[in-house]
């Protein structure tokens, strides 16, 4: 009777048997705001450290762990909440919570010169463009790419597909360098030959004439009068030859009048150049001619290596095969010195008619690239 009216007192007295435990003040958590996924991330548990206490966590992605210290792994991007409780040894309950943003991370792009002949190298000749392609290159993330290029001859570039102009020879290394928006980058290299040129030089002759219907420059001088002509001559000449040819013109003074055979006109002919001497000759036989030998031959056939079709002229020019060869101008000068009359009173033929033709051989190189 006596043990039943103690436990009747103690349900009565309030709070005798409340079974529910108390609250721990304080308890708090020390953690990053920011991880990487894949980083660890640490947590510590801070503020009141009651003694004999137990420490339970929750990271929020269905994983726990228990200790004051803690490291977790979160395998996903995304924010999680992370829940604390310490247990002392009386049975009191502290609860703290946290938020953590975890953070994707960021790939390295993958460089890849795949697309640039097959990423086995090229060889070009010297002054030409190579041709590059950076676009297998890839980025896990998707990120944009920027692409920089070193072309291993002290010059650099921009871009997904660049060209560029090699002006030497030898071989070169190529790097290209992609780059995300994270900072992030990988290399990818290559490699350029560049070899010298090498040209065929063939020389021919030619012939022609001035003007060249062949019909021949026609023109008039009056006894004691002088015509000059001028040719201008951008060849290498082998060879020129002057004709000139007149006729006696007047009605009695003719190649049919035994008077005009007995007393026939007098021409004289002279060519002076930057390459000969003058050369002048004179004649009264109707015509006469001119000719210069300029060159025995002509240049044997050449193989040369060099950058340029421009390289090759500049050399073919240096060294006389294509310089001072009869280039430039000759001028001519047609002198009737006399033209007699038949007549006693009246002079009859003050000059004559003429026919000049002239023709020339000039040789030429035709430059072919092996």
């Amino acid at each position: 009777m006596r043990k039943a009216l103690v436990i009747a007192i103690l349900i009565l007295i309030p709070g005798c048997l409340d079974t529910t435990p108390e609250e721990l003040k304080g308890v708090e958590i020390l953690s990053p705001t920011e991880v990487i996924e894949g980083d660890q991330a640490e947590f510590r548990a801070h503020g009141v450290k009651p003694n004999g206490a137990k420490y339970l966590w929750d990271f929020g992605d269905e994983l726990g762990g228990s200790g004051e210290i803690v490291n977790h792994i979160y395998i996903d991007e995304g924010q999680y909440t992370i829940t604390l409780t310490v247990i002392d040894d009386q049975g009191s309950i502290g609860v703290a919570k946290s938020q953590i943003n975890i953070l994707h991370r960021n790939e390295v792009p993958v460089a890849s010169l795949a697309s640039t002949y097959g990423g086995q190298g090229q060889t070009i000749k010297v002054n030409s463009l190579a041709f590059f392609d950076a676009g297998s290159s890839s980025d896990p993330d998707g990120d944009v790419l920027s692409f920089e290029w070193d072309f291993g001859d002290g010059t650099t570039g921009e871009g997904i597909r660049p060209n560029h102009f090699y002006e030497s020879v030898g071989n070169f290394t190529v790097t290209l360098v992609v780059s995300d928006n994270g900072n992030l980058s990988s290399t990818a290299q290559t490699w350029i030959m560049v070899t010298i040129r090498t040209y065929s030089i063939s020389f021919s002759e030619q012939t022609i004439t001035v003007p060249a219907s062949g019909s021949g420059l026609a023109g008039y001088t009056a006894e004691g009068d002088t015509t000059p002509l001028t040719h201008n001559y951008p060849y290498n000449l082998t060879s020129a030859s002057y004709l000139i040819q007149w006729s006696e013109d007047e009605e009695a003074d003719s190649e049919d009048s035994l008077l005009g055979t007995l007393r026939p006109d007098d021409f004289s002919l002279s060519v002076a150049t930057n390459y000969l001497v003058n050369l002048t000759e004179n004649s009264t036989s109707g015509e006469m001619m001119l000719d210069f030998g300029v060159l025995e031959s002509i240049p044997e056939n050449l193989v040369l290596s060099f950058g340029s079709v421009e390289e090759v002229n500049a050399y073919l020019f240096q060294s006389g095969y294509t310089s001072a060869k009869g280039q430039g101008i000759w001028d001519t000068t047609i002198t009737c010195n006399n033209a007699p009359s038949i007549g006693f009173l009246i002079d009859l033929d003050d000059g004559n008619d003429w026919v000049l033709f002239v023709e020339y051989t000039y040789y030429s190189g035709t430059i072919i690239e092996l």
